[in-house]
C-alpha cells in the first residue's frame, strides 16, 4: 500500500478559524487553531515537533486527497471529540475499542474509492473547558500500486525556469537557526545569479536522491516565479516554510485549472519546517498523446508578496498505476487534478513525544486560567 504524510503545518491543509500568527506570543486555543513548535529552541528544526491545538468549539480543519483512505493521527483531552465527513457524508473514526489511546491515533478511514475526497473535520469540545484537540499529521493512503516510479527536480536544475526577478544575494549560515532566515546575513555573490534568485543554504534536512543536500533557491519579489513541465500522475513541491514566508500563489495546467491557488506558507513559531510541503496534487492525468509519449503538466509558482520569501528545493513526481481489490489495474482519471490541497512527514517517536508536551504545557496554562 503506498502512502504519504501531511504534516499539520503545510498550507495545503485549511484551518477555520484562521491560527494564531503571533510570533513569541504564546498562543490561545480556547480561541482558535493554536500551531505550536516543541522543538527545545530555536536553532532546531520543526519538522517532526509541531501540532495544531485547540479547545474551540466548532473549530474545522479540510484537506483534499487523492487515494484509497486516509489516517489522522494526534490527540484529545478532557472529553474533546470530533466528527468528520468526507464528500458531504459523515464517517466514523474508523477505531476499535481504545484503539487510539496510546498510539495516538485519531481516525482510520479506509476503502474508499480511489478517486478526489475532500475531508472536513469539526472539533467538539466536551463539558470541561480545559479541553483540547491535537492534530498532528494526517496519513493519506494512496492504493496498492505497481509499476511505481518517482522523478524530482531539483531547485538548480536546468528544468526549472524561474523569473524575473532581479539577482540579489547569495545567503550565508554559519549554523541552522530561523532568526537568521527572519533576517538574513547575505553576501553578495554573482555566481548564481544566472537564473535570479537566491541561492540559501546553512540546515540539514532530509531529502531524496537526486536533490542538492545543502541549498535551495528563494526570491522575495513579489511576481518572481518558477516554471516547470513534468510527467505523472502525482505532484509534490517542497520548500521551507518559516515566518517570513507568505502567500503565493500555484497554477497548475489549463482549462479548469488554471485558476491559481491561494496559499500561505508562514509559520508563528521562529523555528523553520525544512521539508514543508507547499503544494500537492494527485490524480493527474498519465494518458499518451498521440505523438505516442505520456502527456506532460505545467505548473507555475509565483510570489504575491514583496520582501516575503517564496522557496523552492525540489518538485516530486510519483508514476504509478493501482490495482483496485477486484486484480483490475486503474490509472488516474483525465480530470480529477488536485489543485486545492496539501510536508512528508517522519513518523518516528520523536514526533509523538513532542504532541504530549505541547499538549501538557498548553493543558496546564488552561488550568491555571481556571
Amino acid at each position: 500500500m503506498k502512502n504519504f504524510t501531511i504534516d499539520d503545518s503545510s498550507p495545503v491543509i485549511r484551518y477555520t478559524p484562521n491560527p494564531t500568527f503571533a510570533v513569541n506570543i504564546f498562543p490561545d486555543p480556547l480561541l482558535n487553531w493554536s500551531p505550536v513548535c516543541g522543538a527545545i529552541d530555536a536553532s532546531e528544526r520543526c519538522d517532526d515537533h509541531s501540532a495544531h491545538v485547540t479547545g474551540l468549539d466548532g473549530a474545522k480543519f479540510a484537506l483534499s486527497f487523492f487515494g484509497t483512505g486516509i489516517n489522522l493521527f494526534g490527540n484529545l483531552t478532557l472529553g474533546t471529540t470530533f466528527s468528520m465527513n468526507i464528500d458531504g457524508n459523515t464517517v466514523s473514526n474508523g477505531l476499535s475499542g481504545g484503539e487510539g489511546a496510546d498510539s495516538q491515533i485519531l481516525a482510520k478511514v479506509s476503502g474508499l474509492s480511489p478517486a478526489l475526497h475532500t475531508l472536513i473535520l469539526t472539533v467538539k469540545k466536551g463539558e470541561d473547558i480545559r479541553g483540547l484537540f491535537t492534530f498532528d499529521y494526517a496519513q493519506i493512503l494512496v492504493g496498492n500500486a505497481t509499476s511505481f516510479n518517482r522523478t524530482v527536480i531539483d531547485a538548480f536544475s536546468d528544468q526549472l525556469r524561474l523569473g524575473p526577478a532581479e539577482p540579489r544575494y547569495l545567503l550565508v549560515y554559519p549554523s541552522f537557526s530561523a532568526f537568521s532566515i527572519n533576517s538574513p546575513r547575505s553576501e553578495a555573490d554573482n555566481s548564481h545569479s544566472s537564473e535570479s534568485w537566491n541561492r540559501y543554504g546553512g540546515y540539514n534536512a532530509s531529502v531524496p536522491d537526486g536533490v542538492n543536500f545543502s541549498s535551495f533557491r528563494a526570491t522575495d519579489v513579489m511576481g518572481a516565479n518558477v516554471y516547470a513541465a513534468f510527467k505523472g500522475s502525482t505532484l509534490f513541491y517542497y520548500g521551507p516554510c518559516y515566518t517570513a514566508s507568505h502567500a503565493y500563489t500555484v497554477s497548475l495546467d489549463g482549462g479548469a485549472n488554471s485558476q491559481p491557488v491561494q496559499l500561505n506558507a508562514s509559520v508563528p513559531f521562529t523555528q523553520v519546517v525544512a521539508r514543508c510541503l507547499r503544494y500537492y496534487s494527485g490524480g493527474l492525468s498519465t494518458q499518451i498523446s498521440d505523438s505516442g509519449s505520456q502527456i506532460e503538466h505545467e505548473i507555475l509558482i509565483t510570489n504575491s508578496q514583496d520582501k516575503k520569501w517564496l522557496t523552492i528545493h525540489w518538485l516530486e513526481m510519483w508514476d504509478f498505476q493501482l490495482v483496485e481489490s477486484t486484480g483490475i489495474s486503474t490509472g488516474a482519471s483525465p480530470s480529477s487534478a488536485i489543485t486545492r490541497i496539501p510536508h512528508l512527514h517522519s513518523t518516528d517517536g520523536g514526533g509523538i513525544v513532542a504532541l504530549l508536551a505541547l499538549t501538557t504545557v498548553l493543558y496546564s496554562i488552561i488550568c491555571h486560567l481556571f
